[in-house]
C-alpha cells in the first residue's frame, strides 16, 4: 500500500490506475475488507498484476480528511478508481465479497462500462432511457449523489410535461431520490392525478407518504430540531391524513436530550405506545425504532421491549431479512441463546438462497466470544 501521491507517481510509470480504500477507523465494513477480503490471494494476484493500491483513512484529522472531501466521499469504504491523472473512473460504496471486488475491479479496467465512460456519454448528450435509467443507477451507486442530483434536475426539467409524468421518469425519481419541498417533488404533488393514471394510485400515494416519512425522520434523528419544527410545520399545511400518525413516530424519537443522552425508558415507553397503534401500517417503524433501541441498549434485558417489537412483527409478516434486526436486539438484551436459534435460521436461509454466510458466522463467532468473556468475568468475579 502507498500513499496517494505516491500511488499516482507509481502508476503513471507502470501505466496503470489507482485503486483507492476510502475508509474510516470506525467502519465495520472497512475493517471486515482489509481482514478478509484484500488479502486473499485470487484478489491480491488481480489487483496487483491491474492496480497501484493504496488505502486513505478518512477519519485522520489530516490529509485523509481533506482528501476524502475533494473526492466527495461520503459513505465507507468507498472504493475508487482513479486514471493515473488522477481523474476518477469508476467508485463504489460498501463491502463486496472477494468475487465481487474483482468484477467491480474488471468494470472499472472496462472503457465501455466503468462510470467515467457513462459521464462522458451523458455529456455528450446521450439521453436514450435506456442508458438515462443505467447512468443515474451507477451514480448512485457510487455515492455520487451531489452529481446524481444536479443531473437530475437538469434532465427533469428539460422533459415536456408529458416526459415529466410518464412513467419511466417517475420510475427514474425512485432511483434518483428526491426530497420533499424540493421543485420536482412539488411537481409530483401538483400534478398528483396524471400521475395516479400513468402510475397507479397506490404507488403515487406510497412515494409521496414515504417520503415525507424518512425525510422527517432523518432530520429527527440527526438532532436537527429547528429544521424539523419548520418542516412539520410545512407537512402539517398539506393536509395529509397521515400527519397524526408521523407526528407520533418521531415523538418516540424525541427522548434524546441536547446533550445527546436518551431516555431509554421513556423512548421504550413510547415506542410500545405508537406501535400499538400504528405498527401495522408500515413494518419500516418497528424496524427503525428496534434498530436504534438495540444501539442504545447493551444490558441484560435493557431493551426487551425492541425483543417483543420484532416477535409481533415477524408473527404477522415472517419475512427472512427481518430475522437480523432480531437476532441484533436478543444478543443485545443478553439472551445468547435465543439469538443463536435465530442467527441458524439466518444461515440456512442463506444457504437455502444460495447466499454466502459469512456475516452471520462473523456475527455468531462475536457475539459467541461477548458471552463466553462475560461468564469467564462472573466466574472471576466469584
Amino acid at each position: 500500500m502507498y500513499d496517494l501521491d505516491k500511488a499516482l507517481a507509481k502508476a503513471k510509470v507502470e501505466d496503470k490506475m489507482v485503486f483507492v480504500d476510502f475508509y474510516t477507523s470506525w467502519c465495520g465494513p472497512c475493517k471486515q475488507l482489509t481482514k478478509d477480503v484484500f488479502p486473499l490471494e485470487k484478489v491480491g494476484t488481480f489487483y496487483n498484476s491491474n492496480f497501484i493500491s493504496c488505502k486513505v483513512q478518512c477519519d485522520d484529522d489530516g490529509v485523509g480528511v481533506k482528501l476524502g472531501e475533494k473526492y466527495s466521499v461520503s459513505a465507507y469504504p468507498t472504493l475508487m478508481f482513479l486514471s493515473n491523472e488522477n481523474e476518477m473512473v469508476h467508485s463504489m460504496a460498501g463491502a463486496p465479497t472477494a468475487d465481487g471486488l474483482i468484477e467491480f475491479a474488471k468494470t472499472a479496467l472496462n472503457p465501455e462500462t466503468n462510470l467515467l465512460s457513462l459521464i462522458n456519454e451523458w455529456d455528450s448528450g446521450n439521453r436514450n432511457k435506456g442508458f438515462v435509467i443505467k447512468y443515474f443507477k451507477t451514480l448512485k451507486e457510487a455515492y455520487r449523489r451531489e452529481k446524481a442530483s444536479i443531473d437530475f434536475v437538469e434532465y427533469f426539467n428539460s422533459l415536456n410535461d408529458k416526459g415529466k409524468t410518464d412513467k419511466s421518469t417517475f420510475e427514474l425519481i425512485g432511483i434518483v431520490g428526491i426530497n420533499p419541498f424540493d421543485p420536482t417533488f412539488n411537481y409530483i404533488e401538483k400534478n398528483k392525478e396524471i400521475y395516479y393514471d400513468n402510475v397507479g394510485k397506490k404507488v403515487v400515494d406510497e412515494f409521496i407518504s414515504n417520503s415525507y416519512l424518512w425525510y422527517l425522520q432523518g432530520m429527527v434523528s440527526r438532532g436537527s430540531k429547528n429544521d424539523f419544527k419548520v418542516a412539520m410545520t410545512k407537512f402539517r399545511a398539506k393536509n395529509y391524513p397521515y400527519y397524526d400518525e408521523f407526528a407520533m413516530f418521531y415523538n418516540v424519537y424525541e427522548t434524546e436530550d441536547t446533550n445527546g443522552k436518551w431516555d431509554v425508558d421513556e423512548y421504550q415507553r413510547r415506542g410500545t405506545e405508537f406501535l400499538n397503534k400504528y405498527g401495522k401500517n408500515n413494518d419500516s417503524y418497528t424496524l427503525s425504532l428496534a434498530s436504534l433501541l438495540g444501539n442504545l441498549t447493551g444490558k441484560p434485558d435493557q431493551g426487551v421491549s425492541g425483543i417483543k417489537w420484532m416477535e409481533d412483527l415477524l408473527e404477522r409478516n415472517p419475512d427472512s431479512k427481518y430475522m437480523h434486526t432480531y437476532f441484533y436486539l436478543l444478543h443485545r438484551n443478553h439472551h445468547f441463546d435465543r439469538a443463536f436459534e435465530v442467527g441458524n435460521e439466518i444461515r440456512k436461509n442463506s444457504i437455502e438462497n444460495g447466499l454466502s454466510t459469512d456475516a452471520i458466522d462473523k456475527q455468531m463467532q462475536q457475539v459467541k466470544d461477548y458471552r463466553d468473556k462475560l461468564e469467564k468475568r462472573k466466574q472471576t468475579n466469584k
